[in-house]
């Protein structure tokens, strides 16, 4: 099948998550909640402190995430990344294809397979330890314009602007997809990563994307402004088509045209565990999207999503019944 709808570019990190007490965290000085960059040093110590504990493997990476979910809803993904010729890597591909995703993995011959270790709490709060490793070689001959150009999106989250090849690369791929027409979709990923790159992200908001997601905490350094409101306002303001701040438990607001609508949470049959939730939103919203449904529908089968990726631990969508999940969403949100 030709017919590809959003073409992805991000960080293939294999997932190896863990539940863990928040001591844990205390022992290895680990501020809870949030992203953090780490040496191969680092990753080996905590790995090690892990060795008694269950882990989880899976493919990770926010757009990995996205469009590991679009595919899973019935779109047709496409998602670029690079990993090393590892077992890490190896797996990554192969279970990326098995959701259903187009990979355009590239492969290396040196270093590792970056990684992100994911402490999850019995909050449901996740932390994030992530070695990058070869994720950071990528160069614009790992990108295969020509597939580009079919798509209808090419969707980035802001991790990709954590080293300077790396934003490079990703900024020409922004110029490119907007040359040929292409809507830019941008999950601003994480607070550290936004006090990191501010202005980089203010000024490719401005010149390149159309829709963008992010969290009350992310849109609050973005902007300034503490209400959730005002801060999509401003993001609104920047040119975008749509704004999309997520509010945790009080649900999403979505900013489009001259207005702006709440839009509530789906009860979680369980909260087990938040990685992935707002990566899964962003898929949920994009699946919406290249089917034409408006922006309130697109927001509604997001925030629906979001709401059972919850209930499972890490982002095992493979955990999830899609035939249930797409039976509801026609009937209780495209019907109305």
């Amino acid at each position: 099948m030709n017919n590809f709808h959003v073409f992805g570019i991000g960080n293939a990190l294999m997932d190896i998550q863990a539940f863990i007490d928040e001591n844990f965290l205390l022992k290895l000085h680990i501020p809870k909640g949030v992203m953090h960059l780490i040496d191969e040093e680092k990753s080996r110590k905590i790995l090690e402190e892990l060795a008694s504990y269950k882990t989880i493997s899976l493919p990770g990476g926010s757009c990995a995430n996205t469009t590991s979910t679009i595919a899973k809803l019935g779109g047709n993904p496409v998602f670029t990344g690079i990993v090393s010729d590892d077992i890490y890597g190896r797996l990554y591909n192969s279970k990326i294809i098995q959701r259903g995703v187009k990979s355009l993995i590239k492969f290396r011959n040196n270093g590792l397979t970056g990684t992100s270790i994911i402490l999850t709490t019995d909050d449901a709060e996740r932390t994030m330890n992530t070695h990058l490793g070869v994720c950071r070689d990528i160069s614009k001959d790992d990108i295969d314009f020509n597939l580009m150009s079919k798509c209808k999106i090419l969707h980035l989250a802001g991790y990709v602007w954590d080293t300077p090849q790396q934003k490079e690369v990703v900024e020409y791929v922004m110029k490119s997809a907007k040359e040929m027409g292409l809507k830019i979709t941008f999950d601003i990923a994480d607070p550290f990563c936004i006090e990191r790159n501010k202005n980089d992200f203010i000024r490719i908001i401005k010149e390149y994307v159309n829709i963008l997601f992010g969290n009350k905490d992310e849109a609050k350094i973005l902007t300034d402004k503490d209400d959730p409101v005002e801060a999509g306002k401003i993001i609104k303001d920047m040119g975008v088509d749509v704004a999309i701040v997520k509010v945790g438990k009080e649900g999403s607001y979505l900013f489009y045209n001259n207005k702006h609508e709440k839009i509530d949470i789906y009860k979680p049959e369980k909260v087990m565990d938040s990685t992935g939730c707002g990566d899964t939103y962003a898929g949920g919203f994009l699946y919406g999207l290249i089917n034409n449904y408006d922006y309130v529908k697109c927001a509604k089968i997001a925030s629906y999503y979001a709401s059972r990726v919850v209930s499972v631990p890490g982002v095992q969508l493979e955990l999830l019944d899609h035939k249930q999940i797409k039976k509801f969403i026609n009937d209780n949100i495209l019907k109305n």
